[in-house]
């Protein structure tokens, strides 16, 4: 039997199967590992509303939602307020003016002990740490109250050594705070006074600013802070599949996934456009893959399908079914016929015919 009676079926049986593919339109979807997909079609326009809003705050913004990771530095301001201050405790090793109205030759200076107590002349000890000023100064009075008959006792702070305290007395002093700078560590982690081992990886700078506000009013109080991202990681993105210039690209700011795409010279003929896959990492370090149709979003504008791609995600442009189909064809032409060299052709007859 000639080969090429079978030539024409085959051919119309591919053309067949490429146009039956080709009617079908994906869906776009994001979803997690055992997890069924979430299709954004089938989204309530106020949801569709958000996610649009979310890719604009995300360029217009930027560091207001972009999720810190390990690499970067974060400035942090130091703002006193005033409105907030809590009385002043003592602490171990402060030193300590005593003042008697009634008797000055009791006056003297002395330093809190570490184990918080203080000497009174005559009087034996007495617990310091953790009274305020006015406290002390009541409780000193009181040990003297047989000798004098109203005894009058003043506590003055000389030297603040109380790392809490310190921490307040330097911000409390300048209109505009002082700044500190903090890396955050491989481990997520950054380190400020009197806030170590604070998480920040995976959190915008709004969330760690109030992270660490609620760390400073619990530990110091009279404190807040303000932070600002001073220096990102070297944050690549990784594109490939059927774009001119796959590899990794530098995102030194948020980008979208279909700036990406352009950033890597955009889509080949062969790209599939509208099946686009991001494999990405969430806040909470859980893979997860998202299929974005940027047909969609560049033909109808639905913003909320693309995303502002996460730092360290892998971008994938599949080729098209067309482009399956006839490299699927091609390979299977050349495994059958050019193993031994011999070129085959199609005319326009649907024959096929073997050059000699």
């Amino acid at each position: 039997m000639a080969l090429h009676r079978f030539a024409p079926v085959r051919f119309w049986c591919i053309a067949l199967a490429m146009l039956l593919v080709a009617c079908e339109t994906p869906r776009s979807f994001d979803r997690g590992i055992n997890e069924d997909p979430v299709y954004f079609d089938d989204a309530t326009p106020e949801q569709r509303e958000a996610a649009a809003r979310l890719v604009g705050d995300g360029l217009l913004r930027g560091s207001g939602t972009y999720r810190l990771q390990p690499g970067d530095r974060v400035e942090v301001f130091y703002h006193a307020d005033n409105q907030r201050l809590r009385p002043y405790r003592i602490g171990i090793g402060d030193e300590l003016e005593l003042d008697f109205d009634f008797n000055r030759d009791l006056n003297r200076q002395m330093m809190v002990r570490p184990d918080g107590m203080i000497s009174l002349p005559g009087k034996g000890e007495l617990r310091a740490i953790g009274l305020t000023p006015a406290d002390l100064s009541a409780a000193v009075a009181r040990r003297y109250a047989d000798v004098a008959r109203t005894p009058v006792v003043t506590v003055i702070i000389r030297r603040f050594t109380t790392p809490t305290e310190d921490l307040a007395e330097v911000v409390r002093n300048g209109a505009d705070g002082r700044a500190r700078t903090a890396l955050v560590r491989p481990d997520g982690v950054v380190d400020l006074p009197l806030a170590q081992g604070v998480p920040a990886a995976g959190m915008t700078l709004n969330e760690l600013t109030a992270a660490l506000n609620a760390r400073y009013a619990r530990e110091v109080g009279g404190v807040t802070v303000s932070a600002r991202l001073s220096q990102i990681a070297a944050n690549q993105i990784f594109v490939f599949g059927e774009v001119r210039q796959a590899g990794a690209i530098p995102a030194p700011s948020p980008r979208t996934l279909l700036q990406l795409v352009a950033a890597a010279g955009g889509p080949m003929p062969t790209g599939a456009m509208d099946q686009v896959r991001v494999l990405y990492f969430d806040p909470a370090g859980r893979a997860r893959v998202r299929l974005v149709n940027l047909e969609r979003v560049m033909n109808d504008l639905a913003i909320e399908e693309d995303m502002v791609v996460p730092p360290n995600a892998t971008v994938w442009v599949p080729p098209t079914q067309v482009a399956r189909v006839g490299r699927f064809v091609d390979q299977v032409i050349r495994q059958i016929f050019l193993f031994n060299g011999t070129s085959i052709s199609f005319n326009y007859g649907n024959t096929l015919r073997f050059p000699n």
